[in-house]
């Protein structure tokens, strides 16, 4: 299990990341056009040496510590994984599931901060993911 974050350390971790993203230097490339923010990700995941390698590699480590606080940020998403979740017939499915859509919670949440403009919807994130942080921290209190 990975260590509970505190609030502020929570905050810190999505200032961190906001930063990182909103100092994403595309300048480097010339030539090349993506067709949708998949092809993006894919390039920066599979070509080695990309001019994005170490800007990516930052957002991933910001996303490490933020990843048990991550929301879904659509109802579909969600219902698509309680539903995969619900037919899984072992442990192993049940991990391969995980594995699966935490790269998918991970692109969401690059997906729709990328298009924050403002604070108070900075605010309202750092609110929804403070809220899941206090329930891991009930639920770890709850355990003892």
């Amino acid at each position: 299990m990975s260590k509970l974050l505190s609030k502020q350390e929570l905050e810190a971790h999505i200032n961190q990341f906001r930063d990182i993203l909103a100092h994403f230097d595309y300048s480097q490339l010339k030539n090349i056009r993506f067709f949708n923010l998949e092809s993006l990700y894919n390039y920066m995941d599979t070509v080695e040496g990309n001019p994005f390698q170490e800007q990516y590699q930052a957002l991933q480590s910001e996303l490490d510590f933020l990843q048990p606080y991550l929301p879904f940020v659509s109802s579909e998403r969600a219902a698509h994984f309680l539903t995969a979740m619900s037919k899984a017939k072992d442990d192993e499915e049940i991990a391969e599931i995980k594995k699966d859509y935490t790269q998918k919670l991970r692109k969401d949440f690059i997906n729709v901060a990328r298009t924050m403009t403002t604070n108070d919807q900075w605010a309202s994130l750092l609110s929804t993911c403070e809220e899941i942080r206090l329930h891991k921290e009930e639920s770890s209190l709850a355990s003892y």
